[in-house]
């Protein structure tokens, strides 16, 4: 059986509506606002940073939604997030929910705009590193063309039109 194309993935990017994004005081580990995060709270987490958590030292809250289509990518950028998330401490920057639609970054008072700036530098290195991914795939999927054409037995049209897609489309 002959190799199949590969689907480009989709950068991470945020919900920009304002309904999408939700900012709030942050009163602890408990309150429902965070409890689909909380699994992400506890584990992995460098003991300061938990007990920053506990002590309800921070005291604001934002939860930022992702923009995807169907969650085809979910596993993919669960790992990059989780990769990106930490600092060189093992401070968590941001934590996500489990299934990867929402970031949750907490702050001290009058800080967010300081842990925002971290977190989109993180998401920018995140989708630099997609791009390099979707280059290689591009190229894959070219090499599969070739393969492709040499065969009698391929659907020459299907073969054509993804090759179209594959150089054309911009996503």
């Amino acid at each position: 059986m002959e190799p199949d194309y590969k689907n480009i993935i989709s950068h991470i990017d945020i919900d920009r509506n304002l309904g999408a994004i939700e900012y709030f005081s942050f009163h602890g580990i408990e309150d429902e606002n965070v409890f689909e995060f909380k699994d992400d709270f506890e584990i992995g987490n460098d003991s300061i940073e938990l007990q920053l958590i506990k002590s309800k030292a921070y005291k604001e809250a934002l939860i930022l939604r992702l923009k995807k289509s169907d969650g085809t990518y979910s596993d993919t950028w669960k790992d990059f997030l989780k990769e990106e998330q930490k600092t060189f401490g093992g401070t968590k920057i941001f934590y996500i929910d489990m299934e990867c639609n929402k970031l949750l970054v907490l702050s001290l008072p009058n800080e967010m705009r300081n842990k925002i700036n971290m977190v989109i530098t993180r998401l920018n290195k995140i989708n630099n590193k997609i791009s390099r991914i979707n280059a290689k795939i591009k190229k894959e999927n070219l090499d599969v063309y070739a393969s492709r054409l040499k065969n009698k037995d391929t659907d020459k049209k299907k073969d054509d039109i993804i090759n179209f897609i594959n150089q054309n489309l911009r996503v």
